[in-house]
């Protein structure tokens, strides 16, 4: 069974897998106390599905970017149960990537090339990164075509301008304010996903990544450790 954790932003979400399908599912709104409950949460769901550590061949992890916070508590206590139990596999996964695969059969039914994906920096800015929709099985289901950027709202235009894309080719998914609603310029946005990171896409990443054996060296999509993705300075939130 694949277990997954995501705590990117204001939610704690935990999923378990099995060959690629979805046993059990949690969401939990947090606000400062994530430390304090994180370990405890998980010992529940673990618990509520009559099963044991020893049951989990694979834990994936969101690594952020996101909140600071809630990436560092998450990758503290991901680090503490493979510790107790290294029969497990690790994989971290950027939230961004895992965001971009909650659009992805929309993506691919609309016949659209590239998916944006958004976190909010709670900071007036928006982490923003550009993935490439891989029709080939023996590649990762989305490529990353740049590095993860802070863009302030005002700048998408010229985010979209700097990378070469037009309204028709790209998919919008992720944190969405109202100012970004109401831009003159058009953006499809996703409609399938609910534009927050989630464990379930974070697994379903990871599964697609060790069932197909898939290379995800030097990707900027997956790790085999849990090393948190601060794409500057932390600040606590």
């Amino acid at each position: 069974m694949i277990f997954s954790i995501e705590t990117s932003t204001s939610n704690l979400s935990l999923t378990l897998l099995s060959n690629n399908q979805v046993i059990n599912k949690v969401s939990i709104k947090i606000k400062h106390e994530l430390s304090e409950i994180i370990i405890p949460t998980i010992k529940k769901f673990i618990k509520n599905n009559c099963i044991t550590f020893q049951s989990i061949s694979l834990l994936v992890v969101g690594c952020g970017p996101g909140s600071f916070t809630g990436i560092r508590a998450l990758i503290s206590a991901a680090k503490g149960i493979y510790l107790s139990n290294k029969h497990i596999k690790i994989l971290g996964i950027n939230s961004l990537a895992g965001l971009a695969m909650s659009a992805l059969n929309e993506a691919k039914n609309r016949n659209i090339e590239y998916i944006i994906a958004s976190i909010d920096t709670k900071r007036n800015d928006q982490f923003l990164q550009l993935f490439k929709v891989n029709n080939n099985e023996r590649l990762l289901p989305i490529s990353a075509i740049n590095n993860i950027k802070p863009i302030k709202l005002e700048k998408f235009p010229v985010y979209i301008k700097e990378n070469k894309l037009v309204v028709e080719n790209f998919l919008f998914v992720g944190f969405i304010s109202n100012l970004l609603k109401n831009k003159s310029i058009n953006i499809n946005f996703c409609k399938e996903s609910t534009h927050v990171p989630d464990a379930v896409w974070v697994g379903k990443l990871g599964s697609y990544i060790i069932n197909n054996d898939i290379d995800y060296n030097n990707s900027k999509i997956a790790f085999n450790e849990f090393k948190p993705i601060y794409v500057r300075s932390a600040q606590i939130n």
